[in-house]
């Protein structure tokens, strides 16, 4: 009898170590990377174990990819999730859009000189979704960057590696549309409008909320009064409610209409003074930002004072800069 107890579990053993074994060896094979380090590295290589790297992350790209969003991927997450082994001869990104893949040598990110000389908090609400924000800014930090002549501040940058970015000067815009009970920015949407097309989240707010992850999740699902999800595809909008929190770094509020410059202060509130958010909330109201610097709900009307987001590519070219007032960011 103890024999045959003794057999019984040593086969059990020899079954459970064969297990971990084979299953050593299909992460090992898995993990291999698509390049060997002595295979000659080409456009046409980059470009299929990137075509690879997409389809292993649907989630993700299901959503950037099905707008014509162009998404840039730098080419060192492929090496870093061993894709490809490590070559210089392959460093830059792809260009992603309406699936065709276009493969850029290029070193000296722009955002790679943001992350290296200013400090970014981490952005505890992001659910990996496109165009979250991954990091952003807070207080009066030095985010300035120039871009076609133009000076904004960097709310932060985004999981698609994306520049959220808020003039800092104040436009009279008479194209604010609303589809579904979502107000947005609807103007001319070509090529031409300034920034990189994106996801805006635009959701709907009840003024009572007073927590900040339910702020952020409302703004990207839908509810009552959005009954489609609220995400707008284009090229601007306007400022969010959770961006004006977020930027503080000590903000307390007991709900959204309490937040003013006294208890949520940061270098956005003192910008969009007199201008709307993106956001909306009961009796077909807009939450703006009065000139005393506090939250209210006003009704839409029709020239609209605002402080223009938008998005730029952080996988782009770095010039010179280092974020000051003085000195901004300046990136090709």
């Amino acid at each position: 009898m103890f024999d045959r107890k003794f057999n019984i579990i040593r086969i059990l053993i020899i079954i459970v170590t064969s297990g971990v074994l084979v299953g050593i060896l299909v992460h090992e094979n898995k993990a291999k990377p698509s390049i060997d380090k002595k295979t000659e590295v080409n456009k046409d290589t980059v470009i299929e174990v990137t075509k690879r790297y997409v389809n292993d992350h649907p989630d993700f790209f299901n959503e950037i990819l099905k707008e014509d969003i162009e998404y840039r991927l730098d080419t060192n997450i492929l090496f870093n999730e061993l894709y490809m082994a490590y070559n210089n001869d392959s460093v830059g990104y792809v260009s992603i859009k309406n699936n065709e893949y276009t493969y850029v040598p290029m070193n000296n990110f722009l955002i790679d000189k943001i992350v290296e000389n200013n400090s970014l908090v981490k952005e505890e609400n992001d659910e990996g979704l496109p165009f979250d924000l991954d990091y952003i800014y807070k207080g009066n930090p030095n985010n300035y960057i120039i871009y076609k002549d133009n000076e904004y501040r960097i709310i932060g940058f985004t999981n698609s590696k994306h520049l959220k970015l808020v003039s800092t000067s104040k436009e009279t815009i008479e194209n604010w549309g609303n589809s579904g009970n979502i107000n947005y920015f609807s103007g001319d949407k070509e090529e031409n409008e300034d920034g990189s097309k994106g996801i805006f989240y635009v959701g709907f707010i009840r003024s009572e909320v007073n927590d900040l992850s339910q702020i952020v999740k409302n703004e990207k699902r839908n509810n009552y009064y959005t009954k489609i999800l609220p995400r707008y595809y284009g090229y601007s909008s306007y400022i969010n409610v959770s961006d004006i929190i977020n930027a503080s770094e000590d903000c307390n509020f007991k709900n959204i209409l309490d937040i003013n410059k006294n208890n949520c202060d940061s270098y956005l509130l003192d910008m969009i003074s007199n201008t709307y958010t993106s956001n909306t909330l009961d009796n077909n109201l807009v939450y703006y930002i009065d000139n005393n610097y506090k939250l209210k709900g006003n009704k839409l009307e029709k020239n609209i004072n605002v402080n223009r987001v938008i998005y730029v590519q952080g996988i782009s070219k770095y010039i010179s800069g280092n974020g000051s007032k003085d000195d901004p960011y300046i990136f090709e």
